[in-house]
């Protein structure tokens, strides 16, 4: 998540303060996704990240995660979406069928589960199949991004930075790039428009608990705030506990967290406390180290262990942290995340989202309509392309106006005049397409083909007897300004004679 972690060293031990500010990302290049065998990034593919909030502090960060692991040991260690623990420690994910769960659980119960928690699981929410799919594109993806900063790094480009243009920045990178925060474009890409369809549209599970639990309708007013990839290795080492935004009265955002395989224990499963998204629980994890020590010790946690399609939903002010993954039994571990701004929280929310600078300020209403027209609709538009669209429309519109549609000429000659919809600038374009519905009677057409050739705009020269003509004809059925127009033209061409 893209907070940025300010760190201070206590003198008695290692502790970590967590602040939040912006940390700006540019827009990336273009990567066109395939689905290619899957190409696992070694320690040598993954180019070093120079710069980021947790620079020159990787060691601290590390030993505080180890501290904190001893801490939380102390107090019991439960899995997320069972009701018992199982006494303070972890065990494995055992594997067990969970078809049609997804459909026993309803939003209005996990909405509140969510209030009170701060964190829910939610079963189901993607088919294996299509998080299999999109886990090996992703990492595709992930590996053409580091070819791609390595190779401005081999140019000497004047950026110091080149990574901030595929990744955003993350907690405890490692020293090599053991995990990451991979920014995912919508426009251009069929995987990912098919994942957030099944996870938004086919399934309204998240969809009607995000609703329910910021209490707006139809999602009109809750926006989409994040789209990345987390992506951590074997040797990735556990995060530091924080929450990924300030305390604040009403949560900034709603996070989900989808797992695109199964995770395993070894694979360093996200770890969270329950009901840590209060002010009386920031006050104590702000009292550093004493206070956020006793808080660890004293905590009930929770792990993700998640089936591939299954995801964590959580209040961005709860408190958690990516566990350790197994540097000789873990496995790249793949999780697919979206975070949603609540309409009411109106403070300053601390940081700036992992998104593309591509993609528009989107409400869920909208993100789900353009989803459901990329995935079933039949023509071959991207919703997500504005210039596509703008190509489909314009085309549309002249076959319309090729066959005849006086609304469609006017509209034609309207965009060919002011440049508009993709269009070049192209009066004499537009004077055709407005003669043309002139002379079906529209009288708008009318008037604009008067204006035409009374400026002599788009002709080889003005001709004031027929734009009184085009005036005469729009001022019969009473167009706005024709009138007045036909009787400037007539006194002009009585001074003529």
């Amino acid at each position: 998540m893209n907070a940025l972690i300010g760190l201070a060293m206590m003198a008695s031990q290692v502790a970590t303060v967590v602040s939040f500010c912006v940390q700006q990302q540019q827009q990336p290049p273009a990567i066109t996704p395939t689905t290619t065998g899957m190409r696992m990034a070694s320690s040598s593919a993954r180019p070093q990240f120079h710069g980021g909030f947790d620079i020159g502090t990787m060691d601290a960060l590390e030993e505080r995660g180890e501290l904190e692991a001893s801490l939380m040991e102390q107090a019991p260690v439960g899995i997320l979406g069972e009701e018992k623990s199982n006494g303070g420690k972890m065990k494995k994910k055992k594997k067990k069928k969970q078809a049609n769960k997804a459909k026993k659980q309803k939003a209005a119960a996990v909405a509140r589960a969510l209030r009170q928690e701060g964190v829910v699981k939610l079963d189901g929410i993607l088919s294996a199949s299509t998080a299999a799919s999109l886990r090996e594109q992703i990492l595709e993806r992930r590996d053409e991004a580091y070819a791609a900063v390595a190779d401005a790094a081999i140019r000497g480009d004047d950026d110091d930075e080149p990574w901030r243009k595929y990744f955003a920045d993350v907690l405890l990178k490692g020293n090599l790039n053991q995990r990451c925060d991979l920014l995912l474009p919508l426009k251009g890409w069929p995987g990912i428009q098919q994942g957030l369809h099944e996870i938004l549209v086919a399934s309204n599970l998240l969809t009607n608990t995000l609703i329910s639990t910021l209490g707006v309708e139809g999602g009109e007013d809750v926006t989409l705030y994040e789209l990345s990839a987390l992506i951590s290795e074997p040797g990735s080492a556990r995060q530091p506990v924080h929450p990924d935004n300030p305390y604040q009265e009403h949560p900034p955002l709603l996070t989900t967290f989808i797992a695109l395989q199964d995770i395993t224990a070894e694979m360093g499963p996200t770890t969270f406390i329950p009901k840590s998204n209060t002010a009386k629980v920031h006050a104590r994890y702000d009292d550093v180290p004493r206070g956020r020590d006793e808080l660890l010790r004293e905590s009930p946690s929770v792990v993700a262990l998640l089936n591939a399609g299954d995801a964590s939903l959580f209040d961005s002010r709860s408190l958690h942290c990516g566990g350790a993954n197994s540097a000789t039994d873990g496995d790249t571990r793949v999780l697919l995340y979206m975070s949603f701004r609540n309409p009411r929280a109106t403070e300053p929310i601390g940081n700036v989202g992992s998104i593309m600078k591509d993609i528009p300020r989107m409400d869920l209403a909208e993100l789900r309509s353009k989803l459901a027209a990329a995935v079933e609709s039949d023509n071959d538009v991207d919703p997500f392309d504005d210039e596509m669209e703008k190509s489909l429309a314009i085309q549309e519109l002249r076959l319309a106006a090729e066959k005849g549609d006086a609304l469609a000429q006017l509209q034609m000659g309207t965009k060919s005049y002011l440049g508009e919809g993709g269009m070049e600038v192209n009066v004499a374009e537009a004077v055709r397409w407005f003669e043309l519905a002139a002379s079906q009677g529209l009288a708008q057409a009318q008037f604009n083909a008067g204006v035409c050739h009374s400026t002599g705009e788009g002709l080889p020269k003005r001709d004031a007897s027929k734009s009184g003509e085009y005036f005469r004809l729009a001022a019969e059925q009473n167009y706005p300004g024709a009138k007045e127009a036909y009787t400037e033209v007539l006194r002009e061409l009585e001074s003529i004679e």
